[in-house]
């Protein structure tokens, strides 16, 4: 054994060779045991082998005894050595079989009740069951029987609880685009669908860019001479005014009566004019100064008996759901019970209703107008529906019967930019109808004023045009009764102004009419019974007009 400079000692072999390192050690001791290990398992082996071989014998020599079998003595020399007593069972069995054994049936019988053991003893399976189960030996297995049959399957158990949520995994990457698929077969055009419900009137757009100058139209035919007017009311005497520049002669006139000279006064107003190519009769507005003034020279206005002197009513006849609305009877043929009623202030339906029984039901048929409306001025006469046509400056006749449209054109007529002429029941055109025929209400674009045109029916024409003198700002409805106009104020609870349209005049008129509450979209007058019509905040009424001369 050396010592080495740094404290560690290694062994030397004899003569001077290296010792075996530790590690070489270690594999040398787990050899060793692993052998030992093996040789103490081999010797456990053989003495249990022993041990069992002595048990089968002394098993075959019980068995014997348990048979009735004589059991021939141990020869000398036999010891109770395992091998020993295996050979002297051996011997035994073959002498048996040289005496005469028992009868062949009975022989055959006992054969298949014996198995065949490691010991090559016959030993009756029965006996070889009881053996194993009286005593905790060693009991060996016979050989395989025949598969069983199978079994019927047994009843599903009961679903488990579910289990924990696993965690989400990671999104995939975008995959590419397919390719485009083939144009599909166009489908078949579907139905034409029901009108829809017309849009609120647009806001007012910026002025367009005026056109270049139209063409000089032909000269007229020349009018009849007109109706000789009453004398005027001489008015109060005024300052006198600068004497003015003589104009031009005018051209001959018909020859007329002097009237009453009055004394000097203002600067008299602006000539009335008549336009050459629509004959409008354009004048200053007449507002509540000229009351005034006619009410302080104590001048009284022309009354005659067409002149209402009060409303009866009113009589509800039913309630709609639409606020604007406008309901009519025809107001030529006496015996026709139908009524025709405009729901909303623009469209293009009419529902007919047989009687007013139907009315109040509600049981209508809808009628196709062809072209969309606007207001709540329409009305039935003699077969035809009169409305306006929304957007435009034009009036329809549309034959009930024949589903046939005539227009005619109004020129200088307001009819858009929510301008209205009655601005309650957003209106630009009022068709009316009295004992005298077809008018047309509306606003001159040009000063806005009221005009009332008179229509010829058949060939559905303008045979004259008047100018109301009032302005359409203070206007809440209007009707024409009698051969006169009636317009309600801004808030339609009363009557309070009236023209008579044959003598171009003003009545002095002040008719109490409703309570000034809710909307009234519609007032209409019919000849046939001297009732207005009234569609007053979606009820549908009736107010009995009486004239003065009903006294």
């Amino acid at each position: 054994m050396l010592k080495l400079g740094s404290g560690t000692w290694r062994w030397r072999g004899a003569g001077g060779a290296p010792a075996l390192s530790n590690g070489l050690w270690a594999l040398l001791f787990g050899v060793s045991v692993l052998t030992a290990l093996n040789s103490a398992g081999l010797i456990l082996l053989l003495l249990q082998h022993a041990q069992l071989s002595e048990r089968l014998a002394q098993t075959d020599v019980r068995l014997r005894e348990l048979l009735g079998e004589p059991v021939a003595p141990l020869p000398a020399g036999v010891t109770s050595d395992p091998e020993q007593l295996i050979a002297h069972s051996q011997y035994s069995r073959d002498k048996r079989s040289q005496d005469d054994g028992p009868p062949a049936g009975t022989q055959r019988g006992e054969q298949q009740e014996m198995m065949m053991m490691m010991t090559y003893s016959m030993v009756p399976v029965r006996i070889l069951v009881e053996l194993c189960n009286s005593t905790k030996g060693i009991c060996l297995t016979g050989p395989p029987g025949l598969p069983g049959h199978n079994g019927t399957d047994g009843l599903p158990g009961l679903k488990g609880d579910p289990g924990v949520q696993g965690r989400r995994g990671k999104r995939g990457e975008k995959g590419d685009l397919g390719d485009k698929g083939d144009v599909g077969v166009p489908g078949l055009p579907g139905e034409k669908g029901d009108v829809g419900v017309p849009g609120l009137p647009g806001e007012i757009g910026d002025v367009g860019v005026p056109g270049p100058p139209g063409v000089k139209g032909e000269v007229g035919v020349p009018g009849p001479p007109g109706v000789k007017g009453d004398l005027g009311v001489p008015g109060p005497p005024g300052e006198k005014g600068h004497v003015g520049v003589p104009g031009p002669p005018g051209p001959p006139g018909t020859d007329g009566p002097l009237g009453i000279p009055g004394p000097p006064g203002p600067s008299a107003p602006p000539r009335v004019a008549r336009s050459k190519n629509q004959g409008v009769v354009l004048a200053n507005p007449n507002d509540d100064t000229l009351a005034e003034r006619m009410a302080k020279t104590d001048t009284i206005l022309t009354k005659t008996e067409n002149i209402i002197k009060a409303l009866l009513g009113p009589t509800n006849v039913t309630k709609m759901e639409s606020t604007f609305g406008t309901w009519m009877q025809d107001t030529a043929m006496e015996n026709d019970p139908r009524i025709w009623v405009v729901e909303h202030f623009s469209g293009r339906t009419v529902k007919e209703y047989k009687n007013m029984e139907s009315f109040q039901n509600g049981s209508a048929n809808s009628i196709d107008v062809k072209k969309f409306f606007q207001g709540c001025g329409h009305a039935v006469h003699n077969g035809s529906f009169y409305y306006h046509i929304a957007g435009t400056f034009k009036v329809a006749k549309f034959n009930l019967q024949t589903q046939q449209l005539h227009t005619l054109a109004i020129e200088k007529a307001l009819y858009h930019n929510l301008i209205y002429f009655l601005h309650n029941s957003k209106t630009y055109f009022k068709l009316a109808v009295d004992e005298h025929g077809l008018w047309l209400i509306f606003a001159s674009s040009v000063d806005e004023n009221i005009i009332v045109a008179q229509l010829e029916e058949t060939t559905f024409s303008i045979t004259t045009y008047i100018n109301a003198s009032y302005p359409r700002t203070k206007a809440g409805n209007a009707f024409i009764a009698r051969g006169v106009l009636y317009i309600t104020d801004a808030k339609d609870a009363k009557i309070t102004y009236a023209f008579d349209l044959f003598k171009r005049e003003p009545l002095s008129v002040s008719v109490e009419f409703r309570a000034p509450t809710g909307i009234l979209t519609m007032v209409s007058y019919s000849p046939k019974n001297q009732t207005l019509y009234v569609w007053d905040n979606g009820y549908v009424q009736t107010y009995d007009v009486v004239f003065l001369s009903d006294d």
